[in-house]
């Protein structure tokens, strides 16, 4: 308060001044940087809600990164590769080089896959699963503590109602991010996230301190989150904006954001020289809008352009729809799941208005700095390279593209129900209520979606039934139940354990996604493989209904088809239709083909579609062993030799292998020396298969090397005394020998060995040995 008292003019007032005026009163304040409590609430819950997801396995694209990717499963030693490759040079080989249209380049997710591989020894999906969900927490923390600082709210009110607390818990439950938390693959979208939000914060720190450190490790941060994915370039914009809505940022501030341009540049030079990206993909799958309209260079008519931009535009319209309602979710907008459309479309007309109604409304609000504003310029500006837009990115929409932008849309709705308490229009009780009443629906959905991605089998049957138009989730649902007709039954029944609860079986699980209405306990394996194929054929042929050039499909009916009815005309004409429909053909249709006529007894055609599978992919060992295989069905022994020795060169310790080899030998071209040291070697990589010790006693005996006959067989005996072959050997070894020795009390005795052998091996074989 002001002094009564007159002022000594000895003392001059603006002296006195600084020392003491007191701060302008604020009806705002930040966050307490001494309170731990909101950062615990937000740890607790993002960390609760996907906490399930550490039961679950592998499922689609963790194939790509992990699973089957050969510079991954290397550990330390792959991270090189990871650095400097395509991300889809792992999986595909060379081939996966510009595979897709703009290549890949994202290696720092990829590169902490590898150091799990490295320090756990090998595959742990619980592990990846938890580190997925810490870094989302992590996530979650780093995008209060920014919202906080730049959305003070006011001293009368709980933190808890606060626009900074409101945006990160629902940006921290909104189901639509499980894709990308709980798939393990997406934590290139998490690690993205991160790094860019820290990036934004020490930008935010360098304007509140002008400490030049915070852009040093700013711009650290900003290339790391670059490196885990692409559309964290997109923060350049997103920074900049949140100096001009929330700080008194000055000219020269603005100018040091250079370091972050240097980032991206540096960026981009080692996109370009470790990437080589081919052109736009002629398959629907890859590339969208393929089968639109085209003139006569190849580019899009005008009737396709309006296509193409309506039915983005409307795609935008199913993303706000997901937003504010996450149900029902699906992994898989492929095609025709989303239907193209016209720019007369009720449904474009009306997207088109609410976009740019809301763009509108971000320039009106920019020049007034209003919160709204940034919400939505944040939206449209992580959007951008993710909407197909300026270019394509291989899927008309995705739930996992959201996953940045979504922050926009968390922080407009946090603000509209905060103000809304400040107008009076709620009151405290009544926004708690609501937005408890949200968090938990949202974490009913979070949770049950985390079950969904347990592994790919359970994840396709779930968005089948919601992707009803997709050809490649049928078509995947399909295909993984036709394997899973495959397995053995046994493991499939015993019921599941999680924390210690028995759950159902793993084949129960699957018999009910599939809609069998039936215990499996009391259905035979044969009745249920039948019926499980009978429904992927069903799945495959809702597939093929809107997509019936799609070869993958064909091949799949065909192995279905054939496994189920053993229909070989029908498996051929899938396998030649898919061979004729893949540009280039088709490495799966061909060598399918030899695989079922080798099987039926055609080896002469087994052998020339197997050579047709070679020339695509010539380094599968399977081909050339199948190809061994027709050779030396065909009597063909020096071929069948040729490609026995080239499987090797891919698999120099495989036993089959030699063990063929050895059999070449000795039964087509009658070089028993060649046959005992092939099948010697067998036996050497491998020593656990009794039919390698029988056939090389029987080697020894026709070149009348009976004692090592005897002594090979007496071997197998010992390993596998109940296996009666090796009986039947000792017999006629014994046998020959007595017929092939002078000495009359010698050959008595080799012919006493021989009968009781004789007599042992009828026993075995009474048995059923």
């Amino acid at each position: 308060m002001a002094s009564s008292k007159p002022v000594k003019k000895t003392i001059p007032s603006k002296a006195k001044a600084p020392a003491q005026a007191a701060p302008p009163v604020s009806t705002t304040q930040p966050a307490s940087r001494g309170s731990y409590l909101p950062y615990l609430i937000i740890f607790l819950f993002s960390m609760g809600i996907y906490f399930n997801s550490v039961w679950d396995k592998y499922a689609i694209d963790d194939t790509l990164v992990l699973t089957d990717n050969k510079f991954t499963l290397q550990g330390w030693g792959g991270i090189g590769d990871i650095m400097t490759k395509d991300a889809f040079v792992g999986f595909f080989g060379e081939r996966g080089a510009g595979l897709v249209a703009g290549g890949r380049y994202r290696p720092l997710s990829i590169v902490t896959l590898a150091i799990e591989v490295a320090v756990t020894g090998g595959l742990n999906p619980g592990i990846s699963h938890f580190i997925n969900i810490l870094l989302f927490a992590l996530t979650c923390m780093m995008l209060y503590r920014i919202l906080a600082d730049v959305l003070p709210r006011r001293k009368d009110t709980p933190f808890y109602l606060s626009i900074a607390f409101i945006s990160t818990m629902l940006y921290a439950g909104h189901p639509i991010h499980t894709e990308a938390v709980t798939n393990i693959k997406g934590r290139d979208e998490v690690m993205g996230m991160l790094f860019a939000l820290a990036a934004l914060y020490a930008a935010i720190r360098y304007v509140r301190t002008n400490n030049i450190l915070h852009i040093v490790w700013g711009t650290i941060a900003f290339f790391l989150a670059m490196l885990s994915k692409e559309n964290a370039i997109t923060f350049l914009a997103v920074i900049p904006l949140t100096f001009y809505f929330f700080t008194k940022a000055k000219p020269q501030q603005y100018a040091v954001l250079v370091a972050y341009v240097a980032a991206v540049g540096i960026y981009l030079a080692l996109r370009m020289h470790f990437i080589h990206p081919g052109p736009e993909s002629p398959e629907i799958l890859n590339n969208p809008f393929a089968y639109l309209p085209k003139n006569g260079s190849g580019g899009l008519t005008t009737e396709g352009y309006l296509s193409k931009y309506a039915t983005i535009i409307y795609s935008f319209l199913l993303y706000f729809k997901l937003l504010i309602f996450p149900h029902p979710l699906s992994h898989d907008y492929y095609y025709d799941q989303i239907p193209f459309i016209g720019a007369g479309d009720p449904l474009f007309i009306l997207s088109f208005v609410i976009n740019a109604t809301l763009l509108g409304y971000a320039v009106y609000g920019f020049f007034k700095k209003s919160i709204p504003a940034y919400a939505i310029l944040i939206y449209f500006v992580t959007f951008s390279v993710v909407s197909n837009v300026f270019f394509t990115v291989g899927i008309i929409m995705n739930e996992r593209f959201v996953y940045m932008c979504s922050l926009g849309f968390c922080i407009l709705l946090a603000y509209l129900l905060v103000k809304a308490m400040d107008k009076k229009y709620l009151n405290a009780t009544s926004l708690t209520v609501i937005l408890v009443v949200i968090l938990g629906l949202y974490s009913v959905k979070t949770f049950a979606r985390n079950m969904a991605w347990h592994d790919n089998l359970t994840l396709f049957l779930t968005d089948a039934g919601t992707s009803t138009r997709s050809a490649k989730v049928q078509m995947s649902a399909g295909g993984d139940l036709d394997k899973l007709a495959d397995e053995n039954f046994d493991s499939l029944r015993v019921p599941q354990h999680v924390l210690g609860f028995a759950t159902k079986s793993r084949l129960q699980h699957v018999i009910d996604l599939i809609g069998i209405d039936e215990n499996v306990s009391q259905i035979p394996d044969s009745t249920l493989k039948k019926q499980i194929r009978k429904k992927a054929i069903e799945y495959i042929d809702t597939s093929l209904a809107d997509y019936p050039t799609h070869s993958n499909e064909l091949v799949l009916r065909g192995n279905a088809s054939y496994k189920l009815y053993h229909d070989v005309p029908a498996a051929m004409r899938d396998y030649e239709n898919a061979a004729k429909f893949r540009v280039g053909g088709y490495y799966d249709a061909w060598y399918n083909m030899g695989c079922v006529q080798i099987e039926n007894n055609m080896p002469d055609l087994a052998k020339e579609n197997f050579k047709k599978a070679l020339a695509i992919d010539p380094e599968v060992f399977a081909a050339r062993y199948n190809l061994a295989e027709a050779y030396d069905k065909l009597k063909m022994g020096d071929s069948a030799i040729y490609w026995y020795k080239k499987t090797l060169e891919l698999k120099p310790l495989d036993d089959r292998s030699y063990y063929k080899i050895g059999t070449v030998y000795g039964k087509v071209l009658g070089n028993l020396d060649m046959a005992i040291m092939n099948i010697s070697k067998a036996i050497e990589c491998n020593p656990k298969v009794p039919l390698y010790y029988e056939d090389l006693a029987v080697a020894y005996g026709l070149a009348h090397r009976y004692e090592e006959a005897i002594a090979i067989s007496n071997k197998c005996v010992g390993q596998f005394p109940d296996y009666s072959p090796a009986y039947v050997i000792l017999a006629v070894s014994y046998r020959n020998k007595s017929a092939a020795t002078k000495d009359p009390t010698q050959a008595k005795q080799a012919m006493d060995m021989a009968n009781q052998y004789q007599a042992k091996a009828e026993a075995l074989k009474a048995k059923g040995r």
